[in-house]
């Protein structure tokens, strides 16, 4: 081997070592790099957050969906309450 040769291979790992070192730092705070990182975290733990309360909202409607097939005074009181609907042999005074 020349010595130019057996210097190109003795540099060459350098060179990686040194590439590394520098292209890695810059990748990781470039806007696909850690930064990213932790904005898709942070965005999915509010996404989570938001499933969490869609899910307790579901549970609360299928408890109404339960109680409007099955509780006939549920019903009536959706009647009267929200829609101001009265009975037929109801009288409303308004003052």
């Amino acid at each position: 081997m020349s010595t130019l040769s057996r210097f190109f291979w003795l540099l060459l790992p350098f060179i990686f070592l040194v590439g590394s070192a520098v292209y890695v730092p810059l990748k990781l705070n470039d806007d696909m790099g850690y930064k990213r990182v932790e904005s898709i975290k942070s965005e999915l733990e509010l996404l989570n957050a938001k499933n969490r309360e869609i899910k307790k909202e579901n549970a609360i409607l299928r408890q109404q969906i339960k109680a409007i097939v099955k509780d006939p005074d549920f019903i009536e009181n959706i009647a009267r309450n929200e829609m101001g609907m009265i009975a037929k042999d109801e009288i409303v005074y308004q003052f």
